[in-house]
């Protein structure tokens, strides 16, 4: 075996440079107001009515969100209230999980998801990021290929 072969399978895979560097911190996930504002930003940005993106959220889960409660969702007032506190003493205001992606795919906005994934101390790509991520996994398959092909090449003249 080749020492190129060996330098090539110990490389860094691009995507191990997108795991998290350190564990969040206590008190980091606390994003409530930045999901507030994201998706007062993603309401605003997309030109829809509420009661629109209401409409498209319905389509997409099949699961009725009145206007009060998207209101809700994205009004930093709800936050310093009492409403919706539950027994454990937690505030139960939030957009339920399974309503973030079809918000963002009826808002055509992505801010909310980004900011779950980076509370986590994952990167989310946007962009041009994720094309440039495309091209390194690319480049990095050509690589590894170009690598295997020569080994194969290189064992055929061997075999001779």
């Amino acid at each position: 075996m080749s020492n190129k072969k060996n330098n090539f399978t110990n490389q860094v895979s691009l995507f191990s440079l997108l795991e998290p560097e350190a564990l969040p911190t206590p008190g980091s996930m606390d994003i409530s107001m930045k999901l507030r504002h994201a998706i007062s930003n993603a309401i605003q940005k997309s030109g829809l009515s509420r009661i629109d993106i209401c409409a498209g959220i319905y389509k997409l889960t099949g699961k009725e969100v009145p206007k009060s409660t998207l209101d809700g969702w994205s009004a930093e007032s709800r936050d310093l209230s009492n409403d919706g506190i539950d027994f454990n003493g937690n505030k139960r205001w939030g957009m339920p999980g399974e309503i973030i992606p079809a918000f963002c795919c009826v808002t055509n906005d992505w801010e909310t998801l980004f900011i779950q994934v980076e509370a986590c101390n994952y990167k989310a790509l946007k962009g041009k990021d994720v094309v440039r991520a495309r091209i390194g996994l690319l480049k990095e398959e050509i690589t590894k290929k170009s690598h295997e092909l020569k080994d194969l090449e290189k064992a055929l003249v061997e075999s001779k």
